[in-house]
């Protein structure tokens, strides 16, 4: 696997979890029965949604901020190496990769 498709995938798995969310009850998540029982008109489920999204890509980028060592996973600030099933070294350029996704 190479960074650019670890990062793709993330970005789908984070698009298909907002995307359970946005289905309220059906999508058979905690936080959708929430949004649900909110009964929020249109525009502002829409605006919660958005925030939401926000959440989710916020904390993926610190987590994959602290793995490339560029930020601090609680206390402590250092480097890990992710490799895939096959010793791929994926780490090294995550950080700038996942910053470009989400902010184009």
């Amino acid at each position: 696997m190479q960074a650019k498709k670890f990062i793709d995938d993330v970005s789908a798995s984070n698009a298909s979890l907002l995307a359970l969310y946005a289905q309220g009850r059906q999508g058979q998540t905690r936080l959708g029965a929430m949004l649900d029982a909110l009964a929020l008109a249109d525009g502002q489920r829409q605006q919660v949604l958005a925030m939401i999204k926000l959440a989710i890509d916020d904390t993926t980028y610190q987590l994959v901020c602290g793995i490339e060592g560029s930020a601090s996973l609680g206390d402590s600030q250092q480097d890990y190496t992710l490799l895939d099933e096959e010793g791929n070294t994926l780490t090294g350029a995550l950080d700038s990769l996942l910053y470009d996704r989400l902010n184009t």
